[in-house]
């Protein structure tokens, strides 16, 4: 017979945890900061390490867990990075100042900079500049830049469309096409 469930699951885990240890951080801004490869944080400031260090690894945030870079997975009920993260975010809220390259999956998710991956939020996911990739909400998607992509909610919204809006109201500012669409809007 096979290995357990538990033995298999634990097993993965530490391998994407392995795999993170190795890779170096991409964000040149906050490379002067100290890193740590796991972080825990009841909330700011009662954690692990101090707020102005990378996580290159696994951040568990019980309540409420601030950090500068991370690179790995972040889990928690409200999430905040000071600076960019590359990997996953699991959480309530998910809140990223600069960039983000991966997949965040919330309640509300939102970046500050560019996004390149997936958001899956119930409430809303935002983009403050350019979004590569794909918002599905229940309610509501924005990039405010751009997308190039596909979003999809009841409401959608972005400075510039590159790919299919579907939902109720679905909003394009570019005034090289149409600017309102319901249902579904697309332009290539």
């Amino acid at each position: 017979m096979g290995q357990p469930i538990r033995t298999k699951v634990i097993g993965f885990f530490l391998l994407i945890l392995g795999c993170f240890s190795f890779c170096p951080m991409t964000s040149q801004a906050d490379q002067s900061n100290e890193f740590t490869s796991f972080q825990i944080s009841l909330f700011d400031p009662i954690q692990l390490r101090p707020n102005d260090y990378n996580i290159d690894g696994l951040r568990i945030d019980v309540i409420y867990g601030v950090n500068a870079d991370l690179q790995g997975i972040d889990i928690g009920l409200v999430n905040e990075s000071k600076g960019s993260v590359h990997g996953y975010e699991l959480g309530l809220d998910n809140r990223v100042a600069k960039d983000f390259g991966g997949g965040q999956f919330g309640l509300f998710n939102e970046v500050k900079r560019d996004f390149k991956g997936l958001q899956l939020g119930l409430l809303a996911n935002i983009t403050r500049r350019s979004c590569e990739g794909v918002q599905i909400s229940v309610f509501f998607n924005e990039s405010e830049e751009e997308i190039h992509g596909i979003q999809v909610g009841i409401v959608n919204h972005t400075g510039s469309l590159q790919g299919i809006q579907i939902g109720l109201l679905n909003f394009n500012d570019d005034t090289k096409y149409l600017g309102f669409f319901p249902f579904i809007n697309a332009a290539f």
